[in-house]
């Protein structure tokens, strides 16, 4: 049989915006499931949360990883640190990038010597022209909360590099999306629509294939 792939995250990990419901985890367990009628398919455990940063994962893949026995494990978390609330006193990025570099070498050495392949997701692109987002004004100097390209950019190249640098895979979702076709499914800047999942389920099952992940099954 096959077994678990945990996928760990924020909210483009949760699926939030997706009017079917399922997000690329649901779309990639569909897409497995179709791919090995014949074979117990493989069951993905979604612990995607909206406005996670790495701190968050960080906590979370003690709390909430371990004890689930993964055969795989899918991290894709990190652009909620390079995001930034717009308040009079405050405006730097959540997380910054120095301290998210440091607390994804943690992650990374709590990960060291598990029985299990770990799969990293960077983060997507985003529709400036629709940001800042207010979801839920935290009062009533809350102007919203605001993303840049470039400093995701920025972002990605580094956890790429730690990725790397740990040994593990990394999936450059912000270099493989098509951004002209990517980007106008964007409805509130951030989070993808159906179509966009779409895209991105593309891209992490051409990995998966390529990885070849039955090989890790129970």
């Amino acid at each position: 049989m096959a077994g678990r792939i945990v996928c760990l995250g924020d909210s483009i990990t949760e699926g939030v915006c997706d009017t079917q419901a399922m997000g690329w985890v649901g779309r990639v367990s569909k897409a497995l499931a179709e791919a090995n009628k014949d074979a117990e398919p493989w069951r993905l455990i979604n612990l995607g949360v909206a406005g996670d940063t790495s701190i968050d994962i960080k906590h979370r893949l003690c709390s909430e990883v371990f004890y689930r026995c993964p055969q795989i494990l899918i991290i894709a978390a990190g652009i909620n640190d390079t995001a930034y609330k717009i308040w009079p006193d405050q405006r730097g990025q959540k997380v910054d990038i120095h301290m998210a570099r440091f607390t994804w070498k943690e992650i990374f050495a709590l990960l060291d010597g598990r029985s299990f392949p770990v799969i990293s997701i960077g983060p997507t692109p985003v529709d400036e022209n629709k940001l800042p987002n207010i979801w839920r004004p935290f009062d009533d100097k809350d102007k919203g909360t605001d993303l840049k390209n470039q400093a995701i950019a920025e972002y990605n190249a580094m956890l790429k590099a730690e990725v790397e640098l740990a040994g593990h895979y990394f999936i450059n979702m912000y270099d493989e999306l098509d951004h002209s076709q990517f980007i106008p499914t964007l409805g509130d800047g951030l989070h993808p629509d159906a179509h966009g999942f779409d895209m991105m389920t593309d891209v992490i099952l051409r990995h998966l294939k390529k990885i070849d992940i039955d090989q890790y099954s129970m």
